[in-house]
């Protein structure tokens, strides 16, 4: 039988919140370190034919690097950088991790065969796994209910930041320097940015912005806390519906210069522009209206907050099937399309399950949330593609990557139908939280 242990976060004085523009600062610089981490996990997505043809890979090899060592390392991060994140600085956490992934991509940027260029990637996966909890529990932390949608979807756009700076950059760099010197270069702004957040940002009391007043967080073995996370009945629903729609879009986008250039003929160089500025554009007004169009509605009915996510999660798929069978002119503009209707759901998602977990265990709720979409939508989806492609290569030829593309599609369905079903609790499970807080009841997870 698991007991109640007593670690607890460092005593922080009962202060108010900072000002608007702290906080705005603030958010400036978390979109930079996430635009930084994920510009690292899409730059080698353009880079695939040249390393491919360098290194000697298989397209099963490419996926393990490119995708599942990446994620392989990333849960194991996740979890135990969720539950420090109460204990040790948040601050502390995130400039390390900046460090680590940036270190690591120089790893891969020297690496002469596979296992290195695994060992790299492993790196990033590890820096980005310390990163995620953390960070989105700190914003939480900042941003009352009524404003984290928002501020949830203005971090978002370091996503779409670095979903356009790794595949555009890469492009470029490979083409003019190579695609170890494109490696060496993305290198840099990681190390700019950790004495950034180091020496300019600052902790603050877990559950501020929620009107938490408690000096100390009661810390719960992590399989106790999992278990009343899961006891949520909206909560295991959404992260199904999220993993596998991550799976869905994954296993288009992180095949998609390579698709471009077996199936259309079109160069690495133009592909990585191209597929840079569809999916910065597109998950830019994504996410950018996710979390105000979440709120917006959310006032009106709280379900609006999954029934968004359910609603673009069904069209994506509509949208993905006419890019896998169109002409390639308009490959990339429907690339942006799907994008922009994913990026609905991100915000929203995010907010539920800060908001429905109890403020001592939101670190630990998106942790969970970031294994499932890892092990399945990350990891497993463009290694799923991968692998039907090398086995449909004998009979269709190059043309083998887009039939394991279309495979890839079928994941919108049970997405779809976990969305809907998460919606149908979540006003009871939010409702609970709510009262949960306004009775100054004990936190009953972990951080």
């Amino acid at each position: 039988m698991q007991h109640f242990t007593q670690d607890t976060v460092p005593d922080l004085p009962p202060d108010k919140l900072p000002s608007m523009a702290y906080r705005s600062y603030f958010l400036f610089v978390m979109v930079l370190v996430s635009a930084c981490v994920v510009s690292e996990r899409y730059i080698l997505f353009v880079l695939v034919e040249p390393i491919r043809r360098d290194l000697g890979l298989t397209d099963f090899q490419i996926g393990l690097v490119k995708d599942l060592a990446l994620a392989i390392v990333y849960i194991v991060a996740v979890v135990p950088f969720a539950r420090l994140s109460g204990t040790w600085s948040k601050k502390g956490i995130v400039a390390g991790a900046a460090a680590v992934w940036s270190v690591s991509v120089l790893v891969c940027a020297y690496a002469k065969n596979f296992w290195v260029l695994l060992l790299g990637r492993a790196g990033i996966g590890m820096g980005d796994g310390a990163f995620t909890p953390p960070s989105q529990a700190w914003i939480a932390d900042l941003f009352p209910p009524k404003q984290r949608g928002t501020a949830l979807s203005i971090f978002l756009l370091g996503a779409s930041l670095g979903a356009f700076a790794g595949p555009s950059f890469g492009g470029w760099a490979a083409h003019a320097y190579g695609w170890r010197e494109a490696l060496l270069l993305a290198s840099i702004p990681g190390f700019v940015l950790v004495p950034i957040v180091w020496f300019t940002l600052r902790d603050v009391r877990p559950g501020l912005a929620d009107g938490s007043t408690a000096n100390h967080l009661v810390r719960q073995p992590f399989g106790v806390a999992f278990r009343e996370l899961m006891a949520i009945r909206t909560f295991p629903l959404l992260v199904g519906a999220s993993a596998l729609n991550t799976l869905l879009t994954m296993g288009m986008i992180s095949w998609a210069p390579a698709f471009m250039e077996r199936t259309h003929g079109m160069a690495a160089r133009d592909a990585g522009v191209q597929m840079g500025g569809a999916l910065f554009i597109g998950s830019l007004v994504g996410h950018l209206l996710g979390g105000p169009l979440a709120d917006l509605l959310g006032r009106r009915n709280v379900r609006w907050y999954l029934w968004v996510p359910m609603i673009s999660g069904a069209l994506a798929v509509c949208v993905g099937l006419l890019i896998l069978t169109g002409p390639a002119s308009r490959v990339f503009p429907l690339f942006g399309l799907q994008l922009l209707i994913g990026g609905l759901a991100a915000a929203p998602l995010m907010a539920v399950v800060t908001g429905l977990a109890p403020v001592s265990s939101r670190s630990t709720a998106v942790a969970i949330l970031m294994v499932a979409i890892n092990v399945i939508g990350l990891g497993g989806g463009p290694v799923f593609v991968g692998w039907l492609s090398d086995a449909l290569h004998p009979v269709y030829g190059e043309n083998s990557l887009g039939m394991a593309m279309r495979w890839s599609m079928l994941a919108g369905i049970p997405s779809t139908i976990l969305a809907y079903l998460a919606s149908r609790t979540y006003k009871a499970d939010a409702e609970a939280a709510r009262a949960r807080l306004a009775a100054g009841m004990a936190p009953m997870g972990a951080i």
